[in-house]
């Protein structure tokens, strides 16, 4: 194993969360690495290695052209710019400010969330419609005016319950002629969901590289009409505009490319079954500890999660009643200052069991499963023994 975060007095930790980018998202597949490596050994144009880029991106997703940039949250910014600006070189240096200029975004209220803010970046106004858990059509018909630029939509299961489907927003926005900017920075896997978008009708789709296609975390994918990826090309770097912060560089590109090809290549029957056999490990030793433990009258229900489509990935979910003594956030905190670390998911919204939490296959390496087991049991019995007080750490 790499001793470069010991040498920089950085612990290192078991992720059983998720590919969140404030845990490194994902770990890089090594022919990606070793194509970002040879990347760095030579100079190209960049606006070159994005016309090849773009062949890729259209293959695997279906749409007509695409462009790398630096993250999915780059991906809202750059498609909002390219929206509102188009190719027009004056309204893209005049970018975040959008002076005469059709200026709102409209969104699921459903769909409002803390990456929306890549939207506000570019200068975009968000107007969002409907209810919090349910909307229909005549909402979004009425929200559209005459400064609606776009509607932005976030393709997510726990959001989507009160949403529109993606076709008939499409649709509908479609009779007006405005385009529809699908976030679906982690909706990979399942695979299908590659093409699924543009399928449904989306014009501009986003996508991670640092999540499921276990590319560079500083990548992401924007795919859709050529007319569009042309402005975001334009109003992203290298060129000087709103988007040249968010830049994908030659490593960036090349990595993405491979990351992107691979796993189009990828038996991703073999990953989900890697992943089910870990939790399904976990799930048998877990349910055998708390039998042991019958006397104490845990009470608490754990079990297997996967459905392929609110949960792709097989997960273990533990539920923690009331009588049990046990407070799932305090768990949480006391795990993530165990040796070794273990960072496990505490599900939030309006699907999730409450005093729950959820250990995700996704990002467990080979052998982890053994590690998180033995760091709940422990931690399990601290708290039933009682005494343990709550930990005062900040849970971020």
């Amino acid at each position: 194993m790499p001793d470069i975060y010991q040498r920089l007095g950085v612990r290192r930790i078991i992720n059983a969360r998720g590919t969140h980018t404030r845990l490194g998202g994902t770990l890089i597949r090594p022919e990606v690495l070793d194509a970002m490596r040879e990347a760095a050994q030579a100079y190209v144009v960049l606006d070159e290695l994005q016309d090849r880029a773009s062949e890729v991106i259209a293959r695997a997703t279906g749409a007509e052209a695409g462009i790398v940039v630096g993250g999915a949250e780059a991906g809202l910014l750059i498609g909002t710019a390219a929206i509102l600006a188009g190719t027009d070189p004056a309204r893209i240096a005049q970018l975040p400010v959008t002076d005469g200029m059709k200026n709102e975004a409209i969104m699921h209220r459903a769909h409002r969330n803390g990456y929306d803010q890549g939207v506000r970046a570019a200068g975009a106004t968000i107007v969002d419609f409907g209810y919090g858990g349910s909307t229909l059509p005549y909402q979004l018909r009425a929200a559209i005016g005459e400064r609606t630029a776009l509607v932005v939509y976030l393709m997510s299961p726990w959001a989507n319950r009160g949403a529109l489907s993606l076709k008939t927003t499409c649709e509908i926005a479609h009779e007006a002629n405005i385009p529809v900017l699908v976030d679906a920075a982690a909706m990979l896997p399942p695979t299908e969901s590659l093409r699924r978008f543009i399928a449904e009708g989306a014009d501009l789709v986003t996508f991670s590289g640092g999540k499921g296609l276990m590319g560079p975390q500083s990548s992401g994918i924007l795919a859709g009409r050529a007319d569009l990826i042309r402005a975001a090309r334009l109003n992203g770097s290298p060129n000087h505009s709103v988007g040249r912060a968010a830049k994908a560089a030659k490593e960036d590109i090349v990595g993405l490319i491979v990351a992107l090809q691979n796993y189009m290549e990828r038996d991703h029957d073999a990953d989900t079954a890697m992943w089910r056999s870990q939790a399904e490990w976990m799930l048998d030793r877990l349910n055998a500890f708390l039998k042991l433990q019958v006397q104490l009258q845990l009470h608490v229900a754990a079990r297997y999660l996967h459905d392929g489509r609110e949960h792709p990935v097989p997960r273990v979910e533990l539920v923690f009643e009331p009588e049990s003594r046990i407070d799932a956030h305090e768990l949480v905190l006391a795990l993530e200052e165990h040796d070794p670390r273990v960072f496990l998911f505490e599900p939030t919204g309006p699907g999730a069991k409450p005093n729950s939490i959820v250990v995700n296959t996704q990002t467990m390496q080979s052998g982890e499963e053994q590690i998180v087991v033995d760091a709940l049991r422990e931690v399990i019995l601290e708290r039933l023994a009682g005494g343990v007080e709550p930990l005062a750490v900040l849970h971020a």
